[in-house]
């Protein structure tokens, strides 16, 4: 007995067969979804979530979520060529039988619900850069190939998300009255090599079974390195350098198994991460009066997740939609830190600060029952009952063992209006998880700042509804918008834990806004065959109460605002592309207890590119980036004490990073 794929009843664009993606000639199945008009792909691998839970993000592929860890959206559809895609078919999530989806979803549903045709089929991608003023980046693509061995879907890949970024420029420093006291000449690089190897199983047994078997190990190599130069009254010439090095790596292995039983399917999920990541942070100063000073802050963090989870669905006669699913999860963060103190011999100096050890330990459960089905020929619901409980332990600074229930939930409508217009809403309670680096202290060297660590930490609780339209206008494209509120308790921000420390610790309740518009204009019907602009336009407001003043603030670092446009015109009757890009976004400051953060940019990112569909039988793209000359801002005010009372000095700095060429080469063999 097999799942069905498709939607009680679909409210949304038609299904989109594969020759209408053929004037883009799509390598991968990801190219295809990208071009589908008005539709944005939600990433999240529930990496940064502990635990499964439900799916989060908006692709399914043959009507299944991609219940991974390790891999999001965007990589599972890269690694499937174009020709193994049968259709895409737009549903809106609430009339699926995947709990958690609402909105719009793409289903990708390939041939023969598994591979065409036979043998192996590789996809790669290549995607270097050449930045000025730093190392070439040769390193970032994939490779993956797919295929059966038997009966048994096979899937190797090897990928390295290389970067090679930086940027310089002066700060000026002033004192408390504004005046400045000198200015520093600033040169960053930050160096990344994250190589993941990873192998991917699947097979359908005779008796309509289906199993998965996920296995993966990676290396995350980080070097980044601050230079700074300046001229200080009584130091004079003055040179700086903060580096930050880690060598993590980390491997994960997981499966499901998928059975029929009874009436429905029963899919029983495991799963067991494990992260060894040891970084160190050292800040180095030479005076040309005073000599040398430095710190180091170093920090060795084990993670561990494990993870079972069941769900048993099944459809009725009248056709409801029913599944239970329960789930269960360890999680464990060991820390182990130090800071250290130059000497004048050049051996660093441990110095106790209260956080050298820190262990946090959850053991978590999950039970939920979801209920869907079409009310009317043009309405369809589904609704969302759930409960955790946690118990939380920590060892770290005011540490304690604490236990929690939470209800939680959610109920979604999917209603088509007419036969191009759908509305989507939701309401739903939603508990986040927190972060357990929370629970431990650190220091900044760079800044001379420091977090105590806090075990009194309780998980945040949204409440929040969400009203989208959905208008398909027909030869002229797709467009939406929506408009969120929440409220939400209990969330995460910098607060006092004594008269003399802060850290992270919650916030009384808050109010979270939200409008986001997005969709695809398509320009053939003014005569400008094969072009179309994308916009994916998004306003936030997160108002919360300042801890320190009481009065009302935005979130620290909440972003502000978003706007994402784009051109791109595939010339008819020839191989060749072309277009642009523009992007802007913008965060409110972060507030420190005694400090006031801002990071911006100066101006947009504005992009060029060109591309042809047929090179040797790839792909070939070489964009222009950052035409507009965009720099990245940073403001900071320091206080005496608090950010309520004098100030003690206060910095600005602008740094460029100029204009720079990538290529991305994509194909399939």
């Amino acid at each position: 007995m097999r799942r069905p794929p498709s939607p009680r009843r679909s409210t949304a664009p038609s299904a989109t067969p594969h020759a209408g993606f053929a004037r883009f000639a799509p390598r991968t199945a990801l190219d295809m979804v990208e071009k589908v008009p008005g539709f944005l792909i939600i990433t999240g691998t529930n990496g940064g979530d502990r635990g499964l839970g439900q799916a989060t993000e908006n692709v399914l592929i043959n009507g299944e979520r991609i219940a991974s860890k390790t891999t999001d959206a965007r990589t599972a559809l890269a690694r499937i060529t174009s020709a193994q895609v049968a259709y895409i078919d737009i549903v809106d999530g609430a009339s699926l039988n995947v709990p958690g989806l609402t909105g719009q979803v793409a289903n990708v549903v390939l041939v023969g619900g598994a591979s065409a045709g036979g043998g192996f089929r590789t996809t790669i991608r290549w995607q270097p850069e050449w930045r000025p003023r730093l190392a070439d980046n040769w390193l970032n693509g994939e490779i993956s190939t797919t295929g059966k061995i038997g009966g048994t879907q096979v899937t190797l890949s090897l990928k390295n998300e290389a970067t090679r970024q930086g940027h310089w420029g002066p700060e000026q420093r002033f004192d408390g009255a504004g005046q400045l006291r000198f200015v520093r000449d600033e040169h960053a690089s930050y160096s990344n090599d994250p190589p993941r190897l990873s192998a991917a199983l699947a097979r359908t047994t005779a008796n309509g079974n289906r199993w998965n078997l996920n296995l993966g190990g990676q290396l995350q190599m980080i070097d980044n390195r601050t230079r700074g130069e300046s001229v200080q009254p009584d130091f004079g010439r003055v040179s700086e350098l903060f580096t930050v090095t880690e060598d993590e790596h980390n491997f994960d292995i997981g499966g499901d198994y998928e059975m029929g039983l009874s009436k429905g399917w029963l899919k029983l999920i495991s799963l067991y991460r494990f992260e060894h990541s040891p970084f160190v942070d050292t800040f180095i100063v030479d005076r040309e009066v005073g000599g040398r000073s430095g710190e180091r802050f170093s920090q060795t963090a084990d993670e561990g997740e494990s993870i079972l989870r069941g769900e048993y669905s099944w459809r009725t006669a009248g056709g409801t939609d029913w599944q239970v699913a329960l789930e269960g999860a360890y999680n464990t963060l060991d820390v182990n830190a130090e800071y250290a103190v130059l000497q004048p011999n050049g051996d660093f100096l441990p110095v106790v600060f209260g956080g050298e050890r820190t262990k946090v330990e959850e053991k978590r459960g999950e039970a939920s029952l979801t209920w869907g089905r079409a009310l009317a020929p043009n309405l369809t619901a589904q609704f969302n009952l759930a409960a955790e409980y946690s118990e939380l332990s920590s060892s770290g600074p005011g540490g304690l063992t604490r236990s929690f229930i939470r209800p939680k939930g959610k109920l979604a409508l999917a209603w088509k209006v007419g036969p191009k217009t759908t509305i989507n809403w939701f309401l739903q309670r939603r508990v986040d998880q927190l972060s357990f680096f929370d629970f431990a202290s650190s220091v900044d060297v760079a800044n001379n700042q420091g977090n105590t660590g806090n075990g009194r930490l309780v998980p945040p609780v949204v409440n929040r509804s969400e009203l989208e339209l959905v208008q398909d206008i027909g030869r002229w494209g797709n467009a939406s918008i929506a408009f969120a509120y929440g409220y939400a308790q209990d969330l995460v921000d910098q607060i006092p834990l004594s008269p003399t420390e802060e850290g992270r610790g919650n916030l009384p309740g808050a109010h979270l806004y939200r409008v986001t518009t997005k969709g695809t204009l398509l320009l053939d019907p003014l005569g400008w065959k094969g072009a179309r602009i994308n916009a994916n336009v998004t306003w936030r407001r997160n108002r919360v109460r300042d801890p320190l003043t009481g009065l009302w603030r935005d979130q620290s670092f909440g972003q502000d605002y978003i706007a994402d446009l784009s051109l791109r015109h595939d010339v008819p009757g020839t191989n060749f592309a072309w277009g642009g890009g523009y992007f802007d976004e913008r965060y409110s400051p972060g507030l420190r207890l005694d400090a006031i953060e801002k990071e911006y940019t100066v101006g947009p990112f504005v992009t060029a590119f060109i591309e042809h569909k047929n090179v040797a039988g790839f792909t070939v793209k070489l964009s222009y980036r950052n035409l507009a000359g965009m720099k990245d801002g940073f403001d900071r005010t320091v206080f005496v004490d608090r950010r309520d009372g004098p100030i003690a000095f206060s910095e600005s700095r602008r740094r460029g990073f100029g204009q720079y060429f990538q290529l991305t080469v994509t194909g399939t063999l």
